[in-house]
């Protein structure tokens, strides 16, 4: 039975181009609306961007769920369509109500696909009804049975992006739609279903407002979930931002394998209330705490629950057995016998593991799960399980300062083949110092020099999936200090990753690393690019695809366009930013200011006290770019 009547009004408004009219806006106006009309004009500016949609995105129909200044929820539909002038342009009509009447739930209901047409909003003007709110109950509640029923057909995103949440819950999520839409990844008219399942799956777990943009060109809105696509070099002034793509890329981590979890049982009770038990009721303060505790509590509870599924499943392969084989007698030991083997020593990577040995896991066997825990190393150069095991205990417990224990690993790594210490750096269950030490020694020149291919190109990939390894500001304190990480992490980047730089598969990854760092204001930073790229300890500088040079000209050159805006106040994550003025399309010049010329740029750039690094970097990047892309 429906409670919609008994909630809140929902007003409407349509926003279109119609021109400024000598005011200050955007000229995107409320031609159509139920609510006062200075309430329609104050939404127009705060909406702002969000009423605009441009690029590749903007052919499409999208929907956007966010919250006002004054704590009403707009659902906002948007069309492409034209103005006057023949233009592109974008119509969106808004609904406008309290968190109770346009819930979660129900907004996604009508996001999929939408709940008016374009027509009726393009012929929309002056003063419009309020809306039937049990209307729109019935139209979301009507489409969330199919919607739940297709939701295993996104698992796989499902897990990626419950997985980014489950590391980070503060971070906002973009969703990579590309043109070849990948196996097993969402097209657009499958993102609600997306945000659904992780609505259903973490509840108000996360403790921000539920805000999202079915399809847009860019993530940089202060929304929590987004798809676009194409990722653009994102500033970092809405937040912590997780790009997640459908390609694979790296190994599973803890995470993944926790996600992987949560999202089967999801999948499993797809009718009950949002927010699994495992979380809202296990772990209700999780999302709080810092990643270490939060993984640990994590890696309890799933276990506990993997070791019950286990007591179930013995239990009725045992009476399978039985009804089979009523002749036989069943002794503890035919009992026994009729248990499959354990596919795994430890349903997952403990993050502290006890302080005795843990007894050699029964052979493993593949499982049938899409990510798997990391496996036991088998025997490699005559090392047994028992001692693999010891090493991995001893890599959990080590701390900088300990000498004797780090005398004792540093002995034991030296001893170990290259796949051994890959598949240790992959567990991502281990302190910063433990990590270090296994890159120093996976650094070795004596193992560089011998390394097979098919490794370097594992260790390249784990190293820019893990980009934590190179970027000076994660350091948060563990580390002496930047000037120290940022030579480790040159030196990392020098020999894991630049030798394989030319490699396609590579090239997103670089870009996005080399634009961040390029834009880093610490001096440190400058001086990681310098050792990284300009002059590289080794004396061999990266041979970069020509796009990369370009890129690196083009950053180092626009440091100087001008004097940065003024910093913004901090907003809360469902408070969208403040509204920008969007220029008519018939004014491109507002879009794009005179260019300057090269020589312009390079000589502003060198007169600026404040550049120093920045005036170094253009001038040997200048030179290094145009020799390279000359000959390559």
């Amino acid at each position: 039975m429906s409670d919609f009547q008994d909630r809140g009004p929902v007003h409407q408004a349509v926003f279109r181009w119609d021109g400024n009219h000598g005011r200050q806006g955007t000229g995107m106006n409320a031609v159509a609306h139920s609510c006062e009309p200075e309430r329609a004009e104050e939404l127009g500016r705060e909406l702002g961007p969000l009423l605009w949609v441009s690029g590749a995105a903007a052919a499409r129909p999208s929907v956007v769920r966010t919250v006002s200044r004054d704590g009403d929820v707009l659902l906002v539909q948007r069309w492409p369509t034209t103005d006057r002038g023949g233009r592109p342009s974008t119509i969106s009509h808004v609904l406008i109500g309290d968190r109770g009447t346009l819930r979660v739930r129900e907004c996604l209901g009508l996001a999929y696909p939408g709940w008016r047409k374009q027509e009726r909003a393009e012929q929309a003007s002056g003063r419009l009804p309020e809306i039937d709110s049990a209307r729109l109950d019935e139209l979301a509640h009507k489409r969330l049975p199919e919607m739940l029923e297709r939701l295993p057909k996104v698992a796989h995103a499902l897990i990626l992006t419950t997985a980014e949440l489950l590391r980070d819950p503060t971070q906002r999520v973009s969703l990579l739609l590309e043109e070849e839409t990948p196996r097993d990844w969402p097209d657009r008219d499958a993102v609600p279903l997306v945000y659904l399942g992780l609505f259903l799956l973490f509840g108000r777990w996360l403790g921000q407002e539920w805000t999202f943009a079915t399809c847009d060109s860019v993530d940089t809105h202060a929304l929590r979930l987004m798809a676009v696509p194409r990722w653009e070099p994102d500033t970092g002034g809405s937040g912590p931002l997780a790009r997640v793509m459908g390609r694979p890329h790296g190994q599973p981590r803890f995470e993944h394998k926790a996600a992987t979890r949560l999202v089967d049982y999801l999948l499993a009770h797809r009718e009950a209330a949002p927010g699994v038990p495992q979380l809202v009721g296990e772990l209700p303060d999780g999302a709080t705490l810092d990643w270490e505790r939060r993984r640990d509590r994590l890696w309890r509870i799933l276990g506990e629950e993997r070791e019950q599924d286990r007591d179930r499943d013995r239990d009725r392969e045992a009476r399978r057995t039985r009804d089979r084989e009523p002749e036989r007698p069943t002794t503890p030991a035919a009992a026994r016998a009729t248990v499959a083997p354990e596919p795994y020593g430890e349903p997952y990577a403990s993050p502290a593991l006890a302080t005795s040995p843990p007894a050699p896991p029964p052979a493993p066997v593949t499982p049938p799960q899409p990510f798997q825990p990391p496996h036991t190393h088998g025997s490699p150069n005559g090392h047994d399980t028992h001692a693999l095991h010891a090493l991995r205990r001893d890599l959990r417990e080590y701390r900088r300062g300990d000498g004797s224990r780090r005398s004792v690993l540093m002995a034991d790594l030296r001893t170990r083949p290259d796949e051994v210490l890959l598949g240790e750096l992959r567990s991502a269950e281990l302190p910063r110092d433990s990590v270090e030490l296994l890159l120093n020694e996976l650094g070795r020149p004596d193992r560089v020099e011998v390394r097979h291919l098919d490794v370097r190109h594992e260790l390249c990939a784990e190293v820019l999936h893990r980009n934590l390894y190179f970027t000076p500001q994660t350091a948060n304190g563990e580390h002496p200090s930047r000037k120290a990480m940022t030579d480790l992490s040159a030196d990392l980047f020098t020999w894991a990753v630049a030798p394989l730089a030319r490699d396609e598969r590579y090239l997103r990854d670089l870009q996005e690393l080399l634009y961040r760092m390029s834009r880093d204001p610490h001096p440190t930073t400058g001086n990681w690019l310098r050792q990284s790229i300009i002059e590289p300890a080794n004396g061999r500088i990266p041979d970069l695809p020509p796009v990369l040079w370009s890129q690196l000209l083009r950053d180092a050159m626009s440091r100087n366009e001008g004097p940065p805006p003024a910093p913004a106040l901090p907003r809360p994550m469902s408070v969208p930013p403040a509204p920008q003025a969007i220029p008519a399309p018939a004014q491109p010049s507002a879009f794009t200011p005179e260019p300057l010329t090269a020589m312009a740029r390079v000589s502003d750039l060198m007169n600026n006290p404040g550049c120093f690094i920045g005036s170094s970097l253009v001038v040997i990047v200048v030179l290094l770019g145009v020799a390279l892309m000359l000959f390559v």
